[in-house]
This record gives structure tokens, sequence and C-alpha cells, in this order.
């Protein structure tokens, strides 16, 4: 019985996603990124010559999202998988392999430490340890820029005949993310080493790459306890901190309180947002009003 009921599982994965590579109706190319940051650099690169489907739904965050048999069904006939290694993407490429290529996007990206920022080793959600490997490696323009080089190899190498086309649309790119991150560096050098509060420490690279710090109010994965609170209501007292940002894919509760206790307010960041390079702008622009009204 074992047997057959292993047979018709392998049987229906085939059929959800595909035999092997091919292209779609549209006789496009079509490939998935298991993040809509991924996705949306793909697309740049791409331009009409592949489709690109995105397997994290809007508002929910990678780290407990467990893909389902309508999320394989997405993948089906696609010819590459751009995965960043977050565990959900792994468990989607365990599916696809053998049927698409599988990029890892990160190749080339030095990971930095996983912290809060406190006193605190970070987990992953999963309960492995989490403190070597930042998952969040497209939040930095330089980290951007590999993953970028990353995906224009890949797709030419599923689609050799649109080599000139991968290539100009990364080099446009490629300049785009480097005159940004000029542009971020002359923004936030009048702040370097501050400490900017965060609901979940999603902006370490960003960070580094600036020189600041990120102080989390989420801790280990969980919701701070009210003692953990008091104490990051007092050093964000202490650097005057008028801000707390939080991510859109979590509760805000936390953050609306310490930020009501600190008489300051609690403003949005999107980790995941689509167009990478429009937030990491956004990103810089954020942290810099907020450092601008710190209270000193």
């Amino acid at each position: 019985m074992k047997q057959i009921i292993a047979f018709l599982f392998s049987a229906i994965l085939l059929v959800l996603c595909g035999c092997g590579k091919n292209n779609n109706s549209s006789g496009k190319t079509k490939v998935v990124a298991g993040l809509p940051p991924i996705a949306g650099l793909a697309e740049i690169i791409a331009g009409d010559r592949a489709e690109v489907i995105t397997i994290l739904p809007q508002g929910r965050t990678p780290h407990d999202f467990a893909p389902r048999t309508d999320t394989i069904r997405q993948t089906s006939g696609a010819s590459a998988f751009f995965t960043t290694k977050m565990p959900f993407e792994n468990k989607v490429a365990s599916f696809m392999s053998g049927k698409a290529d599988i990029c890892d996007v990160s190749s080339g990206i030095e990971r930095i430490a996983f912290h809060d920022g406190g006193d605190h080793q970070h987990q992953h959600h999963d309960g492995c340890s989490h403190d070597d490997h930042d998952p969040h490696i497209w939040l930095s323009c330089r980290n951007a820029i590999i993953i970028a080089d990353n995906i224009r190899a890949e797709l030419t190498k599923i689609d050799p005949e649109g080599e000139k086309i991968y290539q100009q649309n990364f080099e446009v790119l490629k300049k785009r993310l480097q005159d940004l991150d000029a542009k971020i560096t002359k923004q936030l050098a009048p702040f370097k080493k501050r400490t900017f509060f965060v609901y979940h420490p999603a902006f370490g690279y960003f960070a580094h790459d600036y020189q600041l710090n990120q102080r989390a109010i989420e801790l280990n994965g969980r919701e701070a306890t009210p003692v953990q609170l008091a104490n990051i209501i007092k050093e964000a007292k202490e650097n005057g901190a008028s801000t707390i940002f939080v991510q859109e894919q979590f509760n805000p509760r936390s953050a609306q309180s310490i930020a009501k206790e600190i008489n300051g307010t609690a403003a949005a960041l999107d980790p995941l947002a689509h167009d990478l390079i429009a937030n990491l702008e956004k990103i810089a622009a954020s942290l810099a009003d907020g450092f601008n009204r710190e209270r000193k």
C-alpha cells in the first residue's frame, strides 16, 4: 500500500510540475522566483522574453510560509527556479529538482550574521540556528547587483538566443543600482553608527552597507516579553528615537506600543516589495527622516 501511495504522489507531482523544461502557451520562457523582489529583478532582466511567476503570496512572511499543492502547481512548465535558499524555497526546489534548473541567486554573496541588535541570538522560525545566515540578502544595492548577475547567467543558460538582451538589460539595471548606492551612501553618511528600531531584523545588509545599526523588537522569532519591551523602550529613549519601523507582514501592535511610550510614531517598511530599487530608495528616505527627527 505504501508503495502505491508513493507512486501516486510522484505521479501527481509530475503532472503538476511538468515533465521537463518548456515554454508556456505564449511562447515565452517561464521562470519562477520564490520572493517578489527577486521576481522584480528577473522581470527587468528578462524583458519580454520570459514570464516570471512569484511563489510567496502578497502580505505573507517567508519565515512561516508553507508551500501547498496549489503553490507547486504554479511551477508547472517552468524552466528555472530562482531561490535565495529560504526554507520554503528549499521545499519548492525539492519538488522542482530534475524538472527545472534550480538557481541559487545568493551565490557569491558574503552572508552576514543574523542578529537583532541586542544581546539575544536570533533563531530560525523553524528552530534552526539563524545567527550565521541573515536571509534578507536582497535588501542591499550591492547584493542586488550580484543577484541580478546570477539571474542574467541563468536566463542566458536556458535561453541562449536572448543572451544579448539579457546582458543589455543587466547592464542598465547594474548602473541604476550603482547610482542608487552612491546616492544612499551620501544621504546616510551623516548618520553613521546611528541605531534605528524595527520590528523584525530584516535590514541587516542595508545597515551593514551604510554603517548603521538595527535594533529589533522581535526576539528569537517571538514577540518580546514585557521586560524585553521595557528594555527596548529604554534604549529607544536613550537614542532619542522618534520612529519605530514595522514591516507590513507583521502585527504592528508592539511597534505602536513602543512608539507611544517614546512619544513617537510607527512607520511601515516593506522588505518584500516587488520593485526593489524603489523600495531601497524608500527605506533610505524613511531612515534619514527618522534620524533627522530624533530627539537629542
